[in-house]
């Protein structure tokens, strides 16, 4: 039978919440899914833990962490599927789900990318699950917090778009890589993922090119999992940080910087190297 649907998952250190992961999607397969695990060298019990499904996985053991961007490349390098989704280690299925995502993309003309409504643990809606592309306004309204100021405004909350009702389907800009299904197509036509992004802004990164390639990219509330996110992050919040104001300047230097004038790149960038400093320091003190 040929495969619909490739499941690309990338471990670091998820042990309990990997197993977890596991076990869903053991609830909803199908002859026609097959689940990708590629591991960035966890020096916790992750390993035993998958060997309980190793007859179920295909598994990945990369000898060092090359980031998130890197290992889901070679999970495209190797799946059959028709699609691919995207589903973070520390997520739980629900049934229904992976199906709901085939049927949206092939339904939809010119649908690329598509995400579905990604749960906090308390059933709260998860933000990121859906995004605007960080521009230098967007950006700043993100680190003034303008967005949880006014959660209703298109001009202050585009980071989250929180101006959008979160049962109801929309056209985004970015939807979230923790529960993410792309067309083969797209991936074949932008290469993978940008492997400069070793954690974060990966996902951001595809839906924007895709979207500057003519795909659209949709989130759709009928496809549902709960996120505890973070898990892998708890092993190391103070890289975890770092990485990701790191990120935020790598994203604006590759798609911004050349549009934007000096004297606003000059003050981004000092505002991104004081956060890189401070911040993964304040990470460090609350993990102890």
């Amino acid at each position: 039978m040929s495969i619909t649907t490739s499941i690309i998952t990338v471990n670091y250190n998820s042990g309990y919440a990997l197993a977890r992961m596991l076990d869903s999607f053991m609830d909803v397969r199908r002859a026609d899914l097959e689940m990708i695990v590629i591991d960035n060298a966890s020096s916790d019990d992750s390993l035993e833990r998958i060997g309980d499904y190793s007859s179920e996985i295909k598994l990945i053991k990369n000898a060092g962490n090359v980031g998130f961007g890197a290992a889901v490349n070679q999970g495209f390098s190797v799946g059959r599927g028709k699609f691919f989704l995207l589903l973070n280690p520390d997520a739980v299925l629900r049934d229904g789900s992976i199906t709901e995502l085939e049927r949206f993309l092939e339904k939809h003309d010119g649908a690329g990318i598509a995400g579905g409504r990604v749960l906090e643990d308390d059933g709260t809606l998860q933000l990121a699950c859906r995004r605007g592309i960080p521009t230098p306004w967007v950006a700043f309204c993100r680190l003034a917090r303008l967005g949880r100021f006014f959660p209703g405004s298109r001009l202050f909350a585009r980071y989250n778009m929180t101006y959008l009702d979160e049962r109801e389907v929309n056209e985004v800009d970015a939807v979230s890589g923790s529960f993410m299904m792309l067309k083969r197509e797209v991936v074949e036509e932008l290469g993978g993922f940008d492997e400069r992004f070793f954690l974060y802004a990966e996902d951001i990164d595809i839906c924007y090119r895709a979207k500057q390639a003519g795909w659209k990219v949709y989130y759709t509330p009928d496809a549902v999992i709960v996120h505890s996110k973070g898990v892998s992050a708890s092993s190391n919040p103070r890289l975890a940080t770092y990485e990701f104001y790191n990120t935020m300047w790598t994203f604006h230097e590759k798609h911004f910087k050349k549009k934007t004038p000096f004297f606003i790149n000059i003050p981004i960038y000092i505002t991104i190297k004081i956060m890189k400093r401070v911040m993964p320091w304040l990470a460090g003190r609350r993990a102890r």
